[in-house]
């Protein structure tokens, strides 16, 4: 019995001189916003986003194919549907390089949904960059009529990490390109993170 009251204070004291180890994001931590933009809808959003996160430190860079696309959506239409079909990876570049994302607390992935799923060059960055579990993970997205379902399932199989927070901007339904509520509720998303 003294045995059992001796190791429960010892255990007792060791919790008050070992801090508690906090997951959530806290002020100066290092964000990589990574973002793939054909319209420019997302890169505005990326940037926006860069305004609200004043907090941390923000590293953005753009997702770039190497092969761009036509500008032309019925001409890169089939382009498209054959690297949905195929599940394609393709060659990138980051316009801001980054060798890693070790070094990074947390990393925002910003996306159109092109034909319900995340475009090649999205899914290629997030293989080549694989985010840590101790990372977190944030996703926004820019769409005009499409759910976000399936895309969040295209991160997390090539993150093979979940989504801990994700907006869904729809461009051309809601006035402003954001600062409303929906940017509002996901600034806060990632300062809880």
């Amino acid at each position: 019995m003294k045995f059992t009251k001796l190791l429960c204070a010892a255990a007792a004291a060791v919790c008050l001189i070992i801090p508690s180890v906090s997951n959530a994001l806290e002020k100066g931590d290092k964000i990589l916003i990574a973002y793939f933009s054909h319209t420019n809808n997302t890169e505005r959003l990326a940037e926006d986003l860069v305004k609200g996160l004043t907090d941390y430190d923000v590293t953005l860079t753009k997702i770039v194919s190497v092969d761009p696309y036509a500008e032309d959506m019925e001409k890169m239409s089939p382009r498209v549907k054959d690297e949905q079909e195929n599940d394609t990876l393709i060659p990138i570049a980051l316009s801001n390089y980054v060798p890693n994302l070790k070094g990074f607390d947390a990393v925002l992935v910003g996306t159109p949904i092109w034909f319900n799923h995340a475009p090649a060059p999205v899914k290629s960055f997030l293989n080549a960059y694989p985010v840590e579990q101790e990372q977190k993970l944030a996703v926004f997205i820019t769409s005009g009529t499409s759910e976000p379902d399936v895309i969040l399932s295209d991160i997390e199989k090539y993150s093979t990490h979940k989504v801990d927070a994700y907006m869904q901007y729809r461009p051309g339904h809601e006035s402003g390109m954001v600062r409303g509520e929906r940017y509002s509720i996901f600034i806060d998303d990632i300062n809880a993170l």
